[in-house]
């Protein structure tokens, strides 16, 4: 890898005015000289100061809003700073917002030159490169057809295929890859390993956590315009979630005479900052058998947590209020990041049967599991109903939570061998059974 600043960002801001009605707009080009202003500033990104190596990879994390694409974009110098500097050292390469730097009415083929050609390439290197380019946007006839005729996906493939083939010195990726398809995309992901090893900067942002660790050694993670972390990967994807998982203690109202509050037990259990609670009100009422208050998620140790190690323990906690005596089952659902049901599991499928419970009173149900699933982040939800219902939702008057999370599932690939690969990890029993010639000879 070599060494030297690629990238220095010293004490950057930068500033919008927003304004109530286009006419002020207007006003206020007239009159700002006189000190008049009819907008008011909001401040997109506020004192970001960082600097990175040639050969890092920095991942840029945030929620909507924080000013992830507005730094991207300082940095790829299509936007200016209003206060602070940037310095960039080497050809920079940037994917930014789906479809820029593309002129509809060209094809793909003149969309591929002419941005060859702004990122420094000149006609004879794009002659040599231009096959491989094609190759890998792999959109076939349709690269002589006008980019205005493209779809999403196949507009990234052109896009990202021109930028990685000029093998910057410096990449830039924000979000484009999420349109394209996943196999795409993981041709896309080794592409960009391939660059790391050959010493290319890259800078990656997306709210995928596991692309963010897998990809990046460094995270910058912003939060309302402000850097509040700059360091490893697996530390500041920890701190995300934790700031992003945190809710205000349950808040209950009475508005009846029948209705219950939920005891200071669970409420002191529910201020975890690893638990979802919910702000509901609990009325004690025929029209719904429980109410879900909150979840927990912990570790082996009982320690709240919004992360665990591939196949270690994962114990579910659901904090609920029953409104009527009997016997009830749980569940708890996984979907993945696409959205696509992993497991649901309950009490339901267990050979021994809940208890009976008290009405009007609060309960803890436990489901312990291991993380045989792949990498990566989830969303999950719990349900309760009748025992004796239906074994995968919940009936009408029980109670199912939001899909709530991220809840993340990590292994260090790079470093060990995992203890399986692909979606999700069965059961399984090894033996060593004989020596082949041992066997036939007896």
């Amino acid at each position: 890898m070599s060494t030297g600043a690629a990238i220095q960002v010293q004490g950057v801001g930068k500033s919008f005015y927003l304004y109530t009605r286009p006419k002020d707009r207007l006003k206020e080009f007239f009159t700002r000289r006189f000190g008049r202003f009819y907008g008011r500033e909001f401040k997109a990104l506020q004192d970001i100061t960082f600097s990175l190596q040639k050969g890092d990879s920095v991942g840029i994390i945030g929620r909507n809003g924080s000013g992830k694409s507005t730094l991207l974009q300082i940095i790829a110098g299509t936007l200016q700073p209003t206060v602070g500097t940037v310095a960039v050292h080497g050809r920079l390469a940037a994917l930014l917002e789906l479809g820029s730097g593309f002129k509809p009415e060209f094809s793909g083929r003149d969309n591929i030159y002419m941005n060859a050609a702004l990122l420094g390439l000149s006609k004879r290197d794009t002659d040599e490169r231009f096959e491989d380019i094609a190759a890998f946007a792999d959109i076939g006839e349709f690269i002589d057809q006008p980019v205005k005729t493209y779809s999403s996906g196949m507009l990234v493939r052109v896009a990202f295929a021109v930028q990685v083939a000029v093998e910057p010195d410096i990449l830039i990726i924000d979000e484009a890859l999420s349109v394209g398809d996943i196999f795409f995309q993981q041709k896309c992901m080794k592409r960009m390993r391939e660059l790391q090893e050959n010493g290319t900067t890259l800078l990656f942002v997306s709210h995928d956590m596991s692309s963010v660790r897998d990809l990046c050694n460094i995270v910058v993670y912003l939060k309302q315009s402000k850097m509040v972390y700059y360091g490893e990967a697996i530390q500041a994807t920890h701190l995300y979630f934790r700031e992003n998982n945190k809710k205000s203690n349950i808040h209950v109202e009475n508005k009846s005479s029948n209705s219950g509050q939920v005891s200071t037990k669970i409420k002191d259990a529910l201020a975890s900052e690893a638990c979802w609670t919910r702000n509901v009100e609990i009325h004690d009422n025929e029209s719904r058998l429980a109410t879900i208050i909150g979840l927990a998620v912990l570790d082996e140790d009982q320690h709240p947590i919004t992360s665990v190690r591939m196949t270690g323990v994962i114990i579910f906690r659901i904090f609920f209020r029953t409104h009527v005596s009997g016997k009830f089952n749980i569940i708890v659902s996984l979907q993945n990041r696409f959205g696509a049901l992993v497991t649901a599991v309950g009490s339901c499928s267990q050979d021994a049967p809940p208890p009976d419970l008290d009405a009007h009173s609060d309960h803890i149900f436990e489901l312990r599991t291991k993380a045989m699933f792949e990498a990566g982040e989830y969303t999950f939800s719990a349900g309760i109903g009748p025992h004796g219902g239906s074994p995968n939702m919940p009936s009408s008057n029980g109670d199912r939570t939001p899909w709530v999370g991220p809840f993340s599932i990590i292994w260090p690939y790079d470093k060990e061998w995992a203890p399986f690969l692909g979606l999700f990890g069965p059961p399984v029993e090894i033996k060593y059974v004989a020596n082949v010639e041992e066997l036939l000879s007896c």
